[in-house]
């Protein structure tokens, strides 16, 4: 079976679990969630505790922010099965006070079980001139030929708006599309959390899966560059930042230097 890589789109949803078979994806996601205490509760919406998560990031906090993205390599996961999700992404993260949080959510995706994706979700804006929509399939990246996709998501200075903007190498940078400011709380004003990097679930008492192209950071490793984020006077910051990572035993990210670095792992993880 040839893997491949589409492009989807969860909008303002708590994971609604629906068998889809397994495929990989290029996903968009906004959804509303507790925060509490764990940081990977940023990365994917509260589903049941049935479910365990590992992250490997660089985040930039104590925003405002008002965008973020960057330059990820695009990998295939066909073995992905049950309750297991591969994802790398850029989150945009909204944190309020009740310690519950808005997240737009952009990046590559094998998973085997699905929530409400694509455009099946009301909220998310198309452009009619996206260079890439929901459901296009893409490439993914092998040992000898790496295929590349740049994420850059910005909140519109005028409208409040969530615009994103993609491309791939066969493909110009140009506008999927928006989500609207009145799907959002906290995001309405600003972001105060971003992350770029791997995020893996899995079912409890089940082995993780590998994140990125398999490997710890290093040359043949999943990698992440032109990491930027905007700051409260406009201003495009291409940052040194600090990780977060839930194990090291089965993922990692690498040093960042020049806004890029390497994440990633072969899993093996049981909790």
């Amino acid at each position: 079976m040839v893997s491949r890589v589409t492009l989807l789109v969860l909008l303002l949803t708590l994971l609604c679990i629906q068998s889809q078979g397994t495929g990989r994806y290029l996903e968009l996601e906004t959804a509303t969630s507790a925060a509490g205490d764990d940081p990977s509760a940023i990365f994917e919406p509260q589903i049941g505790d049935f479910l365990s998560s590992y992250s490997a990031v660089y985040q930039a906090g104590n925003g405002p922010f008002f965008g973020g993205g960057g330059r990820f390599d695009i990998y295939g996961h066909p073995n992905v099965t049950g309750h297991e999700v591969v994802t790398t992404a850029v989150w945009i993260v909204g944190e309020r006070d009740d310690r519950t949080l808005d997240a737009i959510q952009a990046g590559w995706h094998a998973a085997d079980v699905t929530g409400c994706y694509n455009t099946a979700c009301e909220g998310f804006v198309k452009s009619d001139t996206t260079p890439i929509s929901p459901g296009d399939v893409l490439p993914i990246s092998t040992p000898d030929e790496i295929h590349e996709l740049m994420i850059w998501i910005e909140k519109d200075d005028k409208g409040g708006d969530w615009w994103l903007y993609a491309s791939t190498e066969s493909t110009t940078s140009g506008k999927v599309g928006y989500w609207p400011k009145s799907l959002f709380s906290k995001l309405a004003q600003n972001a105060t959390v971003i992350n770029y990097g791997g995020f893996v679930q899995v079912k409890k008492g089940s082995v993780s899966p590998p994140m990125g192209s398999g490997h710890f950071p290093n040359d043949t490793a999943a990698f992440f560059s032109n990491v930027e984020y905007v700051d409260e006077f406009g201003r495009k910051i291409a940052g040194n930042l600090p990780s977060v990572v839930t194990n090291k035993n089965c993922y990692d990210v690498g040093n960042m230097g020049d806004a890029t670095f390497f994440y990633g792992g072969p899993g093996g993880c049981v909790n």
